[in-house]
């Protein structure tokens, strides 16, 4: 299979909402229990969209959405500026075929352009295979919250990996939103890359 990368925009709600709705009707990849409506799915994309990256693959042949990548708020307080929490979502049928590592690189390449220092990564601890793509991409477990959900019957822990974007400088620029003259040789580059695999 190929793919491209192009940035989201929020016309692409409803087809991104179709990635994401198995996982939280049949999974506890997330933790959502509803699948939200597609109109608070478009508000979550402009959210993301104001401050930080929110990029969609798809398939070169088809067109059709394959699967979607963002960072966002890790935490409230302005001092966790400098960290954001990435999450990277792809169609069943897209698994396994590389996709996720290009999001992911460009994902990173663009958090590195916004100023973000350190990516932070959420995941169901018996989400295995997520955990061991983070650790292959450079990611490193830092701490676990045991029992700390609730979701088909079963209680949940997370896992929380890390990875350093940047060096920690003494006194960091302010992390900023992404223009398209910054997000397009990124996304150049990336697009590339997939052409020659």
């Amino acid at each position: 299979m190929s793919y491209q990368i192009r940035a989201a925009a929020v016309a692409d709600a409803a087809s991104l909402l179709a990635i994401y709705a198995p996982y939280v009707t049949d999974t506890c990849v997330s933790f959502e229990l509803e699948v939200p409506t597609v109109e608070e799915f478009e508000r979550r994309i402009q959210a993301t969209l104001d401050r930080a990256a929110y990029l969609v693959a798809e398939d070169s042949d088809s067109g059709a959405v394959a699967g979607y990548a963002y960072n966002g708020s890790f935490r409230s307080h302005p001092a966790y500026d400098w960290a954001s929490e990435i999450s990277i979502y792809l169609a069943s049928e897209h698994q396994g075929h590389g996709l996720g590592a290009a999001l992911l690189d460009t994902l990173e390449e663009l958090m590195r352009l916004q100023g973000i220092r350190m990516s932070e990564a959420c995941i169901t601890s018996s989400n295995t295979g997520s955990i061991a793509f983070h650790g292959r991409h450079g990611y490193r477990v830092c701490g676990e919250h045991t029992a700390c959900g609730f979701k088909l019957g079963q209680w949940l822990s997370v896992t929380w990996m890390e990875k350093q974007l940047l060096p920690l400088d003494a006194a960091p620029e302010p992390p900023h939103g992404l223009s398209a003259t910054e997000i397009e040789p990124v996304l150049a580059a990336a697009n590339a890359r997939l052409r020659t695999k």
